[in-house]
């Protein structure tokens, strides 16, 4: 597992070194049933990737005015978050557990937690809010978390698979709105199911490779 600062997010250099590679942004997808389309494309853009050194010419997004919003808003989020809980939270450039798979977490707290920040539309983060407070005396964070968005919860679960770190901080936030903060802890079971997901799935991948290195 290795730490890169160097790296900065949403660059050219972040795009390349992502080439080819499991993210955790994919978790939902990598999880899902192994005939599902969402599944089979997954396998192809990672074959294309590897196979040509470049981006898939199926799969190329620059975003939308959601993802630039949250580029505006994630800084602010950011100061917010340590003015709030009195920490510090370092921007992380990308954390490369092998060739194969790596995560971009938002930031990284102290030796043992990172952070993951999502900034919402008004409506958005009005439903979460609604959630929190229905299920804050009930329920853990994770199993909030799973209530607000399973698929981020699955991609936070791989994050902290690939960091080995112990908690990661889930900091949902709009300017004109209560912030959200869920202190999502590793889910074990999840953890491994993943990593089997993975060693399968890289099987798939060498396979389809070497058939088209036979044509």
């Amino acid at each position: 597992m290795k730490v890169n600062n160097d790296i900065t997010q949403n660059t050219d250099e972040w795009y390349a070194i992502k080439l080819g590679k499991f993210s955790a942004s994919i978790a939902a997808d990598l999880l899902m049933d192994k005939k599902n389309k969402g599944y089979k494309n997954l396998i192809d853009k990672i074959v294309e990737e590897r196979v040509t050194g470049n981006a898939s010419e199926s799969k190329a997004w620059s975003g939308d005015k959601f993802t630039e919003r949250g580029h505006e808003l994630e800084p602010i989020a950011r100061t917010d978050y340590e003015d709030r809980t009195f920490s510090t939270a370092d921007i992380c450039g990308v954390i490369e557990r092998d060739d194969w798979c790596l995560c971009s977490p938002d930031s990284l707290i102290g030796d043992d937690k990172m952070q993951q920040i999502k900034c919402p539309i008004f409506n958005t983060q009005r439903a979460y809010l609604s959630i929190l407070n229905k299920f804050r005396d009930t329920m853990t964070d994770n199993e909030i978390m799973c209530k607000i968005s399973s698929s981020y919860y699955k991609q936070m679960q791989f994050e902290l698979m690939v960091s080995e770190r112990s908690v990661n901080a889930f900091t949902s936030y709009h300017p004109k709105l209560p912030a959200i903060d869920l202190d999502i802890v590793r889910d074990e079971p999840l953890i491994k199911q993943i990593e089997t997901r993975l060693e399968e799935a890289k099987k798939e991948v060498i396979e389809q490779i070497n058939l088209i290195k036979q044509l």
